[in-house]
């Protein structure tokens, strides 16, 4: 049976609580409403209440489930680091002489998923999976220091991805959040909603700038090129945003039916459709160039070469097929078929091409011959996510695993099953990345590396 671990446990043994006189005189709202004592660790409940971390661990042991100051029911049970409040308590007892023992920030309940011993501390495990979302997690999207999840349940998670624990909680979504995309260069997050809007964020405070409205349904994807954020709605339309004033720039208009899926490759964006259609825009006139017509159902999926001289966009479709264009003429040069079923999902690195489909398998295409040199069986269920790292495939699915797939031989070298539900979304900092992250439909992350078990290996999970 697995069994839950509580990783915010702390030895308080060591800790003095501080002096009458010294609680006497702090500002009020540097005190623990519970234990009316000088906050050491303070973390914010759901509520947005402060309090110490061992004063509201010890209400929640006792098996409460409210919040002591209003009385309400928690809508979870995490315990945030209030770092705004830490900082300036500190910076009171320096200036008063009063001294404060440090605590480990922590936050989450933890599933550990790794090797045979059964290691369960989610820093050094190689292969982890954390509860934080309520709800179904949409999209991921890493940095080198963090990673960054949306939810069904409103909120964007940031996670720090040395420690793998969440650090702080994104809530200003009203209705799920389905979208996100990173710009390190202008330190902005950008996250896209079924509320329609696009709210961005600061990359070092997380903390909302702005939210960008517009849209007239959901922000279904996120892409930036140069100064200019696009988002693609099922409103049928593309929006354009300068990045550094956060003012919209143009309406692009021109497909029939919900865009789901962008990319950008040179100076243009390419958008696919629910329509059949990929469109092709200029990043920087934001003129339509091209509309590519072939597919015969819903476009669902998108992936650029990442190999300089390769000028391919591929578009996965629910009619089975993949096909090939030539960014530079944007003719169709190759129809990819073999699947059974929709392609779902599509991801390249500098040899291949690789399509998931619901048919349960992964379709391995070469670039450069635009042929199919292998199909990866294995996953009992639809293949939802793809990424690369490091020499590897790694895919996600109903099934609710996760398989890594040398791609030098097409062996999978490592299973592993630590979400209860299916695997909807992967992501990577690219093909040289250190760890790939997962996101489920149970609403957990996924942390894992490159597997040390062999192929068709279960590694086993605690929680």
């Amino acid at each position: 049976m697995d069994a839950k671990m509580d990783v915010g446990v702390e030895d308080q043994g060591s800790k003095a609580a501080p002096s009458p006189s010294t609680t006497a005189s702090a500002p009020p709202h540097f005190l623990c409403p519970v234990s009316m004592e000088l906050m050491k660790d303070p973390v914010m409940v759901a509520t947005g209440h402060t309090y110490d971390r061992p004063s509201i661990k010890r209400w929640l042991e006792q098996g409460h489930k409210t919040c002591p100051v209003t009385g309400s029911r928690l809508r979870n049970l995490d315990l945030l680091p209030n770092f705004a409040l830490r900082s300036a308590i500190s910076e009171w007892a320096a200036a008063n002489n009063v001294k404060l023992n440090d605590r480990q920030l922590t936050s989450v309940t933890e599933k550990a998923v790794g090797g045979t011993d059964g290691e369960s501390d989610a820093q050094t495990s190689p292969h982890c999976v954390l509860e934080g979302h309520e709800e179904i997690v949409w999209a991921v999207e890493a940095t080198d220091g963090h990673l960054f999840s949306a939810s069904a349940d409103k909120s964007i998670r940031a996670w720090d991805t040395k420690t793998r624990r969440c650090v702080h909680v994104l809530e200003e979504h009203t209705r799920p959040v389905l979208s996100l995309v990173v710009s390190q260069l202008h330190g902005k997050l950008f996250s896209g909603s079924y509320d329609c809007s696009i709210c961005v964020w600061d990359l070092v405070t997380f903390r909302r700038i702005k939210s960008l409205h517009g849209h007239t349904d959901a922000v279904r994807s996120l892409a930036v090129a140069g100064d200019t954020l696009f988002s693609a709605s099922y409103d049928s339309t593309l929006r354009a945003y300068n990045i550094n004033t956060l003012k919209p720039l143009k309406v692009l208009e021109g497909h029939t039916g919900p865009v789901r899926t962008l990319t950008v490759l040179g100076a243009h964006l390419f958008s696919g459709s629910y329509d059949y259609t990929v469109r092709v825009w200029h990043t920087e006139t934001l003129e339509p160039v091209h509309v590519l017509e072939g597919h015969t159902d819903a476009v669902r999926a998108l992936a650029a070469s990442p190999v300089p001289e390769l000028k391919y966009i591929f578009s996965g479709s629910d009619d089975n097929s993949v096909r090939v264009w030539d960014a530079n003429t944007f003719k169709c040069v190759s129809v990819f078929q073999g699947h059974q079923d929709n392609v779902r999902v599509l991801t390249a690195d500098s040899r291949y091409l690789y399509s998931g489909s619901w048919d349960k398998t992964i379709r391995v295409w070469d670039t450069q011959s635009l042929e199919c040199v292998r199909m990866l069986e294995g996953h009992m269920e639809a293949v939802l996510a793809l990424t690369v790292m490091r020499g590897h495939l790694i895919s996600g699915s109903y099934d609710t695993t996760v398989r890594f797939w040398n791609t030098e031989t097409f062996q999978c070298v490592g299973k592993f099953e630590g979400h209860d539900d299916a695997v909807r979304v992967l992501t990577s900092t690219g093909e040289d990345a250190e760890s790939v992250y997962s996101g489920s439909y149970d609403g957990s992350i996924g942390f894992w590396s490159l597997p040390a078990l062999t192929s068709n290996t279960r590694a086993p999970a605690t929680r």
